[in-house]
């Protein structure tokens, strides 16, 4: 039993230190922005589209890809979602464009327009993009968000 015990610490501290050695001191949060969006063509009902996301890194070490899920939100409502794996790394003080194809939840995209019909005098709207970065590793998952809203009133001139 003492030796159990025993490996259990010793265990236990070696998860510990190798959790603080990937703590990195100034490690900055990359960040994510929507590069591009074109219509891919559609086999059935379902449009599809092809999205360049940005992913800086302000580190000095590379940040290496594993697999992303995302989602983009407007006004709450859940609009384009997908997934991708075998992504590049990204280099270290440097940027990548992933492209991703993803799908359009047609009844989000319903409900969405009829609270915009709804709301005729309506100045702006929220929106959000969501991804969880796969990176492999200690610390896998690394969350990264952006929101905002757009102006409706400069988009009617």
């Amino acid at each position: 039993m003492n030796s159990l015990r025993r490996l259990v610490l010793a265990t236990a501290a070696a998860t510990f230190v190798g959790g603080c050695a990937g703590i990195r001191p100034g490690y900055e949060r990359p960040s994510l922005m929507l590069d591009s969006f074109r219509a891919l063509p559609s086999d059935g009902m379902t449009p599809r589209f092809a999205l360049g996301l940005r992913v800086v890194n302000p580190n000095p070490a590379p940040l290496p890809l594993r697999g992303i899920s995302y989602n983009i939100e407007i006004e709450g409502h859940r609009i384009i979602n997908g997934v991708a794996g075998n992504l590049e790394t990204v280099p270290a003080y440097g940027e990548s464009v992933i492209e991703i194809q993803a799908g359009v939840d047609l009844i989000s995209g319903l409900r969405l327009i009829n609270d915009l019909v709804q709301d005729p005098r309506r100045e702006y709207f929220r929106y959000g993009l969501k991804a969880r970065l796969d990176t492999g590793g200690l610390s896998r998952f690394l969350v990264l968000e952006e929101a905002g809203q757009l102006s409706l009133v400069s988009l009617r001139r």
